[in-house]
């Protein structure tokens, strides 16, 4: 049982923190542990993904403004001295409010930590992990949660991950990336299922805020205090 989840989304609930399910109770009988929070609507950001309209100009206007609620959900974590160390698609929920409006919820705090700096620990899925991760030098758990977020970005956008693996040899596309930039990564690679090239489905704006967020090099990557959605 990841009582280091429930016992987070406690905490987390008694600062008045907006992005995490509300914990309703932990109730147990003979077998079986049953924790209880508020409902989540409509699904994780993994199944809305796939849905919806096509990458463009309008899928931009329906991203923007759950990206501002992420960044947002995110940052504040990190105010509070919250590393979450898994982000990605399956873990942030959202739930449809009384304007019909939609309101991101994120979960599985089960691998958070309020240690700031790390070494050898590979945390999060293989798409998501900060490339720092897979050297033996400390790196700093705010900036992987950044690069995790532009990989969460990237996806919602496009429909498609960036990439499977950023271990050192473990993806072609990362490994691009990584030789030759992100922006001729995206004049090269194609939209899944289209012919069209990734960049002719972005902002510039928001190539900025992806490129910024998956910087190579978490020295020169956004922090998530100098990041604004327009």
């Amino acid at each position: 049982m990841p009582w280091q989840d429930v016992g987070c989304v406690r905490f987390l609930n008694s600062l008045g923190y907006t992005y995490a399910c509300e914990l309703c109770g932990v109730y147990r009988d003979d077998v079986h542990t049953y924790v209880v929070t508020s409902f989540a609507s409509e699904g994780d950001l993994f199944s809305w993904c796939e849905a919806g309209v096509a990458p463009g100009p309008e899928r931009e206007e329906l991203v923007r403004p759950l990206a501002r609620q992420i960044l947002e959900g995110v940052q504040q974590l990190h105010d509070f001295s919250i590393i979450h160390r898994d982000l990605s698609l399956e873990n942030i929920l959202m739930a449809k409010l009384d304007d019909d409006s939609l309101h991101i919820r994120i979960i599985d705090f089960s691998m958070a930590s309020t240690s700031q700096t790390f070494r050898n620990s590979v945390r999060g899925k293989a798409s998501y992990q900060a490339p720092e991760m897979h050297t033996d030098q400390e790196y700093d758990g705010l900036l992987s949660d950044a690069f995790s977020l532009g990989v969460t970005l990237y996806a919602v956008l496009l429909k498609d991950y960036p990439w499977l693996s950023t271990r050192p040899g473990g993806c072609k596309c990362f490994e691009y990336v990584r030789k030759h930039g992100f922006r001729s990564y995206l004049a090269k690679r194609k939209l899944r299922n289209n012919t069209g090239r990734v960049a002719e489905f972005l902002s510039e704006p928001l190539t900025q805020l992806l490129e910024g967020l998956l910087h190579f090099d978490p020295a020169q990557r956004l922090t998530l205090g100098g990041v604004e959605v327009q």
